[in-house]
């Protein structure tokens, strides 16, 4: 069967109709002491309860002070003006020409200013080549699938996502592409669950959630340059790249090579490099109050989402797996220092297969993918940066998602044998120790699984 149009001719008369009616008028108070006056034409997206969340953040990033803001799809310009209201200098675009021109006249009324353009994501140029310490877009969240009836196609150009790469990753591009992002600069996109696939060179976090009647659930999802102005090496070859960071400074200091002379595993067994093979070590804590266990969790689940293939098996606490074989291990060092301790955490990972001299059977992530060493590096540091990167204008690190997240990805490989006794349950702790009944284990080698 041909695929459903998603606007007919018949729909097209109708918004003929609609664009005679007079505009509507509306009061908008996102929160206490900020109060708009809106002139909202009949095919523009009037300001809602998605609006009002992203506005809610928006505020509670604190005054703009002349650095600058940009919404994509300003619809009725509610977050430009609130944007302006706030000090921030203020840029936006709609693909919809009403939208456009409300959105300047409600600048106008309310006593603001701003550029606003026509044009948005999209096939053309993108309107704007500036860049924003503050992006942000109510993402189109509706498949044309799920549509039984259409409000008219410029106000449901604000709802419907028809791009087939998906309207949140070609923005992700976009921004990349077009230079937009500031340094230091924020991106805040509400959308459906998991609506951007790939983040480009960007971290991400869940911030904030709405759930309307119907049951729909959409996020506001901030992004960011992840361990942004931290110092990433790579070397040829090196003796360990734990080693070489635990005298430096700084979180999100990196360094990789493809090459390790003198890498380490649990309980100081050597980490043999095997042709083909990744190391990279990063900065991830410093100060009194650390948690390694919780890092080096959230280092394997780094690792499962980098790849997010199937094949790939989290044994706790610090192995990936390809069958029962060893592809990947995770290992958290610290070292005490008079103004407190440093953790670096380290990856061990065989990309391909090649000539070794490892007395046990290994497997290669050339078996399920094809990556190469700066690809894996990149995709690495934006999904370590997500899990547990902490700055102050970012989302708060989800502990209790990560250790939820890994209990589901540690239930694949079976049930847990401890001192001959199989439990068909388990959980973990705060500190990443697994909990079997009354026992509490802080050992893997303890543990077999079945």
């Amino acid at each position: 069967m041909p695929e459903r149009e998603v606007f007919t001719a018949e729909d097209a008369a109708l918004e003929v109709g609609r664009l005679e009616r007079a505009p509507s008028t509306s009061f908008w108070t996102p929160r206490e002491g900020f109060n708009f006056r809106l002139i909202i034409p009949p095919t523009v997206y009037p300001p809602r309860e998605d609006t009002t969340l992203l506005a809610k953040r928006i505020i509670a990033l604190g005054p703009g002070r002349g650095r600058t803001f940009l919404e994509i799809g300003s619809g009725s310009g509610a977050l430009c003006v609130l944007a302006s209201s706030m000090g921030w200098k203020v840029s936006g675009c709609d693909i919809n020409p009403f939208a456009v021109a409300a959105t300047r006249g409600n600048l106008e009324i309310n006593g603001f200013t701003g550029e606003i353009r026509e044009g948005g994501v999209g096939p053309e140029p993108f309107p704007f080549e500036k860049s924003y310490d503050l992006i942000v877009w109510n993402l189109p969240y509706i498949v044309p699938q799920e549509i039984e009836q259409v409000l008219g196609p410029m106000e449901e150009a604000a709802l419907i996502d028809t791009d087939d790469q998906g309207l949140g990753n070609r923005f992700l591009c976009s921004i990349t592409s077009n230079h937009l992002l500031a340094p230091k600069g924020r991106v805040l996109a509400l959308g459906r669950e998991k609506s951007v696939v790939d983040t480009k060179y960007l971290a991400h976090r869940v911030w904030d959630d709405i759930e309307f009647e119907d049951g729909e659930r959409l996020e506001l999802t901030c992004y960011w340059r992840p361990f942004e102005g931290a110092t990433s090496i790579f070397l040829e070859s090196t003796g360990s790249t734990n080693e070489d960071l635990l005298d430096k400074t700084g979180i999100g200091t990196h360094i990789s090579t493809s090459w390790q002379t003198e890498g380490r595993g649990r309980r100081g067994r050597t980490w043999t490099s095997i042709e083909g093979s990744y190391a990279g070590s990063w900065i991830v804590a410093e100060g009194s109050e650390i948690n390694p266990g919780h890092l080096q969790l959230s280092g394997g689940l780094a690792v499962l989402k980098s790849l997010n293939k199937s094949e790939l098996i989290l044994k706790w606490p610090n192995d990936i797996l390809i069958g029962n074989r060893k592809v990947c291990g995770v290992l958290a060092e610290g070292r005490t220092f008079e103004d407190g301790t440093r953790v670096v955490l380290g990856f061990g990972i065989n990309l391909k297969s090649g000539e070794h001299n490892v007395d046990v059977e290994i497997a290669t992530l050339e078996e399920i993918i094809n990556i190469e060493h700066n690809e894996f590096d990149r995709r690495l540091n934006c999904e370590l940066a997500s899990l547990i990167e902490s700055l102050d204008d970012i989302p708060p690190i989800r502990y209790s998602e990560i250790r939820s997240e890994v209990l589901k990805e540690m239930r694949r490989m079976g049930k847990p044998m401890f001192k001959g006794h199989i439990y068909d349950d388990f959980n973990l702790n705060n500190s990443g120790e697994l909990i079997l009944g009354t026992n509490i284990v802080d050992d893997g080698e303890e543990i077999s699984w079945n």
